[in-house]
């Protein structure tokens, strides 16, 4: 499986994965001229893709969804009970609502969705599986699950988000309000609460841990990198995923 995670942060996020015979996209907050752009960077054919997921509705997951659907007439996999109206301007080409906590066969690879606590409606994750080897995506979520930590302790990829340093949170630009959605069981992981969670983890499968959704006002990757070199889980290779720049891997 190829895969690159074409941009993580508030400026815009997607993913695209390839396998032998199919290519999908997780969410994408980028007009479909930046999406091919930085697509075809490293080498995804995007004709080739068959496939959106997408994990919520809020504009940096969502806005260049639409476009990429219709322009290349493909499904958005969403949240059963998803309402998308509201959010976009005429709809997509075709919406495919799933379960979350069901596992699903699509073409030559599996995936699994679950929930995510985050204050955008219906807000999941997903862990795809393809040739033995399975990548989870955690992001926009204010605390983890058992269901998480099944997948993955499962994982050979994992993208995990690691938001907010705690410390430029409190001294930051961001009104208290703000700072306590953040804070919240409904808003997103600090680098602590990333790093406490591989911790809890076995670690005998995970090789390579993603950290994303970076702020760039609350977070910097200095501070991240600081925060797992405090206590580096052995046989992880850590990539930190600055704010907007695509990173590339393959398994």
């Amino acid at each position: 499986m190829r895969y690159a995670v074409l941009g993580s942060g508030s400026c815009g996020n997607s993913y695209i994965f390839k396998t032998a015979s199919s290519s999908f996209v997780v969410d994408n907050g980028y007009s479909f001229a930046e999406f091919r752009r930085r697509a075809e960077a490293f080498g995804f054919d995007i004709s080739a893709i068959k496939y959106i997921f997408l994990t919520h509705i809020h504009s940096d997951h969502l806005k260049g969804v639409e476009t990429l659907s219709n322009r290349l007439g493909i499904p958005v996999i969403t949240a059963e009970d998803l309402d998308v109206s509201g959010y976009i301007k005429k709809g997509f080409f075709k919406q495919v609502g799933i379960t979350p906590g069901q596992a699903y066969n699509l073409d030559d690879f599996s995936f699994t969705v679950f929930p995510t606590f985050h204050d955008a409606p219906n807000s999941v994750g997903y862990s795809f599986f393809y040739d033995g080897n399975r990548c989870t995506i955690i992001t926009d979520t204010g605390k983890t699950s058992p269901q998480m930590k099944e997948l993955a302790d499962k994982s050979d990829v994992l993208f995990l988000e690691s938001n907010y340093c705690p410390d430029l949170l409190k001294k930051g630009p961001y009104p208290v309000w703000l700072q306590k959605r953040i804070l919240s069981e409904y808003g997103h992981l600090s680098n602590f609460d990333a790093l406490e969670f591989l911790k809890s983890l076995d670690c005998t499968r995970c090789r390579k841990v993603y950290l994303c959704h970076i702020s760039d006002k609350n977070n910097t990757p200095q501070r991240v990198q600081e925060v797992f070199d405090s206590a580096p889980i052995k046989n992880i290779e850590y990539i930190i995923c600055k704010r907007g720049i695509p990173v590339m891997g393959e398994e």
